[in-house]
């Protein structure tokens, strides 16, 4: 495999996790706000912590999941930093109602 193909192929990848990353925050924004979408993504923002973008993805995710739950977005964003999968947030949330 030449290096160009090497590249090309990093490249679809990279543009497709920023497409995936987009969504989340459109659906987050949907749910919250784009403020709130907004500043989910910096809080979150892989080159401010020691993580890489898949682990910036999956927490938009859980952010999405636990939005969804009706977790106030403050709350929310704060929970995620945690590492929790949502399911183990919820139930958190839930025990402390």
């Amino acid at each position: 495999m030449s290096m160009e193909k090497i590249i090309k192929g990093l490249e679809r990848e990279i543009l497709q996790q920023r497409r995936e990353a987009q969504e989340i925050l459109n659906r987050i924004a949907a749910v919250t706000s784009p403020e709130f979408a907004g500043r989910a993504a910096g809080v979150l923002d892989p080159r401010k912590h020691f993580y890489g973008f898949e682990c910036y993805l999956s927490l938009l995710l859980t952010l999405e999941t636990v939005l969804y739950a009706e977790v106030p977005p403050d709350d929310a964003l704060d929970v995620v930093q945690t590492g929790w999968d949502a399911k183990t947030i919820l139930s958190v949330w839930r025990s402390e109602e």
